[in-house]
């Protein structure tokens, strides 16, 4: 999360190292209870070592430790921070009227003594404890205060540190202000630990019925994905192999744009299930969405006797096709908003495939580790009249130099990038984005393809999420954002090989 550091400044948290001395074992004599543990000093400590030795010390979470840091500083993505910034990194001994206190300045004591101080709120039985009380919106007094239930240790000794909730007008606008009697700390702590870890309970979704999608293999799903939405009569059938994933990876986006499904064959046969599928959809016209590498020229003859019409989106190589795929769906419509994701792998243009079909946008793959985007991308993203790009990954996906690039495009009003920690929290960041309410969301596994492949279509003609999961349990952040947007359903896209009756029964990634 830390941002490149200003080579003038040289004093981001990941550059420069300090000196602190040991701390002995800290004991309660009011409860007997441990504080601390002793703490090692040292010469040429780097801020990752003094988090993680006051984590040890004192039994308080580096997670806790880096958002305290954020929210009282900013230092976790500051690029530049001031001398000042580092002395007073934990707002540690620093009160609202006054200086901070002398003994508790420096990056290290910062960390240390904050630490400790949440640690022995409970320790101590100081202040303010599990239970109902009564705090301020802000340090006047005229502001008012309301009752809280602090329901744990935790809670009270965020209320403890800073003693202030916010108000309705700070709530209503996260990331920015409120009134004059708005207070932010806790506000901001919560907002950093949820945005960067998630919710620290575990989440249940009540009223939230489970579906599955399963079948003998990936070519069956594909099947009973197509069933559980299309009628006969489709205008398309898109086509992909069940065997690589890369060629068609923008498919789903343009069958869902096209108003159909995507079915997988393999590369030299059409499995039965899905020739009879075809059959029943009947449909006007099969976009084979691969080059014959992947679906050969001898399968899509057979193809081509059951439709009128027929014609294969390929290039030279995934990002041509990519292209081509795009331009075929979206050229006579064009498209104001437009998906990049990477060729390299598969889960971050997928999990853009909902997203991009309940928009009406493509999703185009590109090289990201390039310097700057393509001529033949950008061309392409002038012929449709996209005006909005959404990259779906981080910087090591698709780089800042493609993204930069974009920007200054003609006619270009807005980049944003949907990235995270791992391919789990960027398929929330471009859902989030893109739904602000749904009755289903879908689900598929993000280290087999093919699932997820064939649920884009559905999943954006429907107007629904779809997240990828690990095999064995949900991210926290994807079943608060089923909470949020009022999910009824879960549908999960494949057998329980792929993914387990504990995806089924919403257990939580830990």
């Amino acid at each position: 999360m830390v941002g490149k550091c200003d080579s003038t400044k040289d004093r981001c948290l990941n550059v420069p190292v300090h000196t602190m001395s040991s701390r002995a074992e800290e004991i309660s004599q009011t409860t007997g209870d441990l504080i601390c543990a002793p703490f090692a000093g040292g010469t040429r400590l780097s801020a990752a070592r003094i988090i993680y030795r006051a984590q040890v010390a004192c039994g308080i979470s580096a997670k806790v430790i880096l958002v305290t840091l954020q929210k009282e500083q900013g230092l976790v993505t500051e690029t530049g921070p001031s001398a000042t910034q580092l002395n007073r990194a934990m707002g540690m001994a620093c009160p609202d009227t006054a200086p901070c206190a002398e003994y508790a300045l420096g990056f290290g004591n910062q960390v240390y003594l904050g630490t400790r101080q949440l640690k022995a709120y409970k320790a101590a039985n100081f202040r303010m404890q599990p239970g109902v009380h009564t705090i301020q919106y802000h340090p006047n007094t005229s502001c008012g205060s309301s009752s809280v239930r602090v329901q744990n240790y935790a809670t009270a000794a965020l209320y403890n540190y800073t003693p202030y909730r916010p108000n309705t007008a700070a709530l209503n606008n996260l990331g920015s202000y409120g009134d004059s009697c708005s207070s932010y700390g806790n506000r901001n702590f919560w907002d950093y630990y949820y945005s960067w870890f998630g919710n620290p309970n575990d989440i249940s979704p009540s009223g939230v019925a489970v579906d599955r999608i399963g079948g003998a293999d990936r070519y069956a799903v594909s099947v009973g994905v197509s069933q559980s939405e299309f009628s006969s009569g489709v205008p398309v059938v898109y086509i992909a192999t069940g065997q690589v994933f890369s060629d068609a990876l923008s498919a789903g986006a343009a069958a869902a744009h096209d108003g159909g499904p995507l079915l997988l064959v393999r590369k030299g046969s059409i499995p039965a299930e899905v020739r009879a599928e075809i059959v029943r959809l009947a449909p006007a016209q099969i976009v084979v969405a691969v080059g014959p590498g992947s679906v050969s020229d001898t399968v899509y003859a057979e193809l081509a006797g059951l439709t009128p019409e027929i014609r294969r989106e390929s290039g030279i190589d995934r990002y041509e096709a990519s292209r081509n795929i795009a331009s075929g769906s979206f050229g006579g419509d064009g498209a104001t908003i437009a998906y990049l994701a990477t060729g390299k792998t598969f889960p971050d243009a997928l999990s853009a495939s909902a997203a991009a079909g309940s928009l009406g946008a493509p999703v185009i793959l590109v090289n990201g580790t390039s310097g700057s985007i393509d001529a033949a991308t950008a061309e392409l993203l002038a012929d449709l009249g996209v005006s909005d790009v959404r990259i779906a990954g981080g910087p090591a996906s698709v780089s800042e130099g493609i993204k930069n690039s974009i920007a200054v495009l003609p006619g270009m009003a807005s980049v944003a990038r949907f990235g995270g920690a791992d391919r789990y929290a960027v398929s929330q960041a471009v859902n989030s984005d893109a739904f602000s309410s749904a009755t289903t969301a879908y689900v598929a596994s993000a280290t087999v393809f093919s699932d997820a492949l064939s649920g884009g279509p559905v999943a954006g003609i429907t107007s629904s999420p779809l997240y990828v999961v690990k095999s064995t349990c949900v991210p926290k952040s994807v079943l608060q954002d089923m909470i949020d947007l009022g999910v009824t359903r879960m549908v999960i896209l494949g057998g329980p090989a792929t993914l387990s009756s504990r995806v089924v029964s919403f257990t939580n990634c830990t």
